[in-house]
């Protein structure tokens, strides 16, 4: 029997990614009704509808890696299960692990480079420094989730 992920953990990280979400999308309103009505703008709406956004795509990305839920093309696996569904399962885990491998090292590095720096961002003035940590840390929860989900199919083809 396949284990399942935490799902405590799974419905934290994707409750908070569709508060981003949802946050990204009412400043993007809140601007749009401002400028309408009253000719102003929210301050820093484009910089924290991006990053709210891209946040919220980086808070799920640990649970899509564990559960393997992305989106895959299944043209082979559906057209001959018992050949493809295995092999094919496997090398997107594979596949999955590699990418988010590449993107901790990337993002991990790039933090790293930054630690002490005084930069912020363009309009908010937020740390560039905090901000790439927090990027860095929930990447390699995925790169963990990634593992995870690999862990999950090779058991799964075991299984079978």
């Amino acid at each position: 029997m396949v284990r399942k992920t935490n799902p405590l953990i799974s419905v934290a990280l994707l409750s908070a990614a569709a508060g981003c979400f949802l946050l990204g999308a009412g400043v993007t309103v809140a601007d749009v009704i401002l400028r309408k009505l009253g000719g102003i703008n929210v301050r820093g709406a484009i910089e924290l509808t991006s990053y709210s956004i891209g946040f919220g795509a980086l808070l799920s990305m640990p649970v899509c890696y564990a559960l393997r839920s992305h989106v895959t093309a299944k043209l082979l696996s559906e057209l001959m299960p018992t050949l493809f569904l295995r092999p094919l399962g496997r090398l997107g885990a594979v596949a999955s692990l590699v990418f988010a491998g590449l993107m901790v090292w990337i993002v991990g590095a790039n933090a790293l480079s930054k630690l002490g720096s005084p930069e912020t961002s363009a309009d908010l003035g937020l740390p560039m420094p905090a901000m790439l940590s927090v990027a860095a840390v929930t990447l390699a929860a995925a790169l963990f989730a990634a593992c995870v989900g690999l862990w999950l199919e090779w058991r799964r083809g075991a299984a079978e």
